[in-house]
C-alpha cells in the first residue's frame, strides 16, 4: 500500500495524504464555504463503506480543520449562517465516529472513537447554549452510553467527559451573551480537578437525559467537584487582590466577567438539592422595553404611549406604528404572554419576536397594560430560544419605583441632587452625570 510519514512520525495511506492535501486548499479566509464542503465531504465519508480503522484516521484530519474554523467562529460578530454549518459538521462527524465503534475495533481505537465523538456532540452542545437554544433530544443520553461503552476510559477521555458534563452543569441559558465560551475557558483551566467518583458528587444516570442530577440521589456513578470548587475560590482570591491569572485564561477572559463566573459557577457546580419558589400560573400578556435607557424614556414619556412600536399588532398597523415610533424617537416595546409568576420573578414567552431578544443580565421594562400603568424594571435571569422568532425566558423584577438623579463629583465630596432641580457646576469642579435608579421592592403574585 502506497503510504507516506506523517508529521508525527505516523505512516499515512494513500487516502489519509489525498483527504490532507484537500483540507489544507480549503478556502480558510471564508469560513462558512469551508465549512460547507467539509460537511458535505464528511456526509460523503459517512456513507461510504470503510473499515472502522480507515474510518477513524480520516476523521481526525476533518477534527482538526474543524476545530480551528470554529474557533474562528466564537468571536464576537461573527455570522449565525457559519455557526449553523459547524454545528452539522460537528454533528455529522460524531455520527462518523460512532459508526467506527464495530465489535472488530480494538480496545485503544474503540476508546480513540469514542473521544471523537463526545467532542463532536459538545461542539454541538456548546453551540445550543450560545443561541440559548435547547440541547437536541437524546444527546446527553448518547454522550452517557458512549463514555460506559469505551471500557476502562484513558485519562484523556475522562477529562473530555468531566469537562462535558461541568459544562451541562453551569446553568448556560442564565449565562450572559458569549458566557459559554468564556465558561469553556474556564473548564480548560480548572477542569481536570472534577473526577468521576462512586460515592459523592453529581449523580450520573445514564438513561436521563440531562448531564447530571443535583439532588442526593443512587447512582453507579458521580461527578466530584469539590476540588473546582476550591479551585475556583482561590483564583476568586487571586482577581480580588489582582494577582495575575494563568495566561491561557487571562489573555481570553476579562477579569471582572472571570470574577463573575467564578461566583456563579461555584453555586452551580456545588451538589445538593436546589430551592424552588412557589410559582402561580397566570394569563394575560405584559409590556417589554429593553434597555435601561429605553426604561428611562418610556416611563417619563409614558403620555406618548400610543406611539410604541408593539410588535404584536398585525402588519398594516406595525407599519404605521413603527413609522411614528421612529418620529417620536420611542424604544421598541413588544408584547409577551405571562405564563406563571412567583416570588422571585416571571415566565414570559413571545412567538414571532422581530428582531433580537433581551439577553441574560440586561435591563428590561415591564408593564401590565391592564393594571396600573407603572413600568417596573427588571433584568433577565435566562432566556431559551425554542423555534424560529419563538422565545421564553424568565425575569427578575427588581423594583417599581425609580427616582432619576445627577451625580456630582467635586474634588473633595459626592453628592447627589434630584434631577432636573440639580444647579449647574460650578467652575473648577469635576463633574459627571448619571441615571440612577433607586427601586422599591415589591411582592409579586
Amino acid at each position: 500500500m502506497d503510504v507516506i510519514e506523517g508529521r508525527q512520525g505516523r505512516w499515512m495511506t494513500w487516502r489519509e495524504r489525498r483527504l490532507k492535501a484537500w483540507i489544507d486548499a480549503l478556502p480558510t479566509a471564508e469560513p462558512g464555504r469551508a465549512l460547507a464542503l467539509l460537511g458535505q465531504s464528511v456526509r460523503a465519508l459517512n456513507a461510504t463503506l470503510l473499515d472502522p480503522v480507515t474510518r477513524i484516521a480520516l476523521l481526525r484530519h476533518y477534527t482538526r480543520s474543524a476545530s480551528d474554523l470554529s474557533a474562528a467562529l466564537t468571536r464576537p460578530g461573527s455570522a449565525r449562517a457559519p455557526a449553523v454549518l459547524a454545528t452539522t459538521l460537528h454533528s455529522e462527524m460524531a455520527q462518523g465516529y460512532q459508526m467506527a465503534l464495530t465489535a472488530e475495533l480494538p480496545a485503544d481505537g474503540r476508546r480513540m472513537a469514542v473521544a471523537g465523538a463526545i467532542s463532536g456532540l459538545s461542539e454541538v452542545l456548546r453551540a445550543a447554549y450560545r443561541a440559548y437554544v435547547p440541547a437536541p433530544p437524546g444527546l446527553w443520553r448518547r454522550i452517557h452510553t458512549l463514555f460506559h461503552s469505551a471500557g476502562i476510559p484513558t485519562l484523556e477521555l475522562e477529562r473530555l467527559y468531566t469537562g462535558t458534563l461541568l459544562m451541562g452543569l453551569s446553568d448556560p441559558y442564565a449565562l450572559p451573551e458569549g458566557g459559554i465560551d468564556a465558561v469553556c475557558e474556564l473548564i480548560a483551566e480548572v477542569g481536570d480537578r472534577a473526577v468521576l467518583s462512586e460515592t459523592t458528587g453529581f449523580a450520573i444516570v445514564p438513561e436521563a437525559d440531562r448531564a447530571a442530577d443535583p439532588a442526593e440521589s443512587e447512582a453507579l456513578l458521580y461527578l466530584d467537584t469539590s476540588a473546582v470548587l476550591s479551585e475556583l475560590a482561590r483564583l476568586r482570591d487571586d482577581i480580588r487582590a489582582h494577582r495575575p491569572l494563568p495566561p491561557r485564561l487571562a489573555a481570553r477572559v476579562l477579569p471582572d466577567l472571570a470574577l463573575r463566573l467564578c461566583a456563579g459557577l461555584g453555586e452551580t457546580w456545588r451538589p445538593g438539592t436546589r430551592r424552588r419558589s412557589l410559582r402561580v400560573r397566570l394569563r394575560g400578556e405584559r409590556l417589554v422595553c429593553q434597555g435601561l435607557a429605553g426604561l428611562r424614556r418610556v416611563r417619563a414619556d409614558d403620555r406618548a404611549r400610543q406611539g410604541f412600536v408593539d410588535l404584536g399588532l398585525p402588519w398594516d398597523g406595525r407599519e404605521a406604528a413603527v413609522a411614528k415610533g421612529r418620529v417620536l424617537g420611542l424604544p421598541r416595546v413588544t408584547t409577551w404572554a405571562i405564563r406563571d409568576a412567583g416570588r422571585s420573578g416571571l415566565w414570559l414567552s413571545c412567538q414571532d419576536l422581530e428582531g433580537p431578544p433581551p439577553v441574560p443580565g440586561t435591563w428590561i421594562g415591564v408593564k401590565d397594560p391592564s393594571g396600573d400603568g407603572h413600568w417596573l424594571a427588571a433584568t433577565v435571569r435566562w432566556l431559551k430560544h425554542s423555534r424560529p422568532r419563538e422565545y421564553a425566558m424568565g425575569v427578575a423584577v427588581l423594583g417599581e419605583a425609580q427616582t432619576e438623579a445627577v451625580l456630582r463629583i467635586t474634588p473633595r465630596r459626592a453628592a447627589f441632587a434630584a434631577s432636573p432641580a440639580s444647579t449647574p457646576p460650578q467652575a473648577g469642579e469635576t463633574t459627571a452625570e448619571a441615571q440612577v435608579s433607586r427601586p422599591t421592592r415589591r411582592a409579586l403574585p
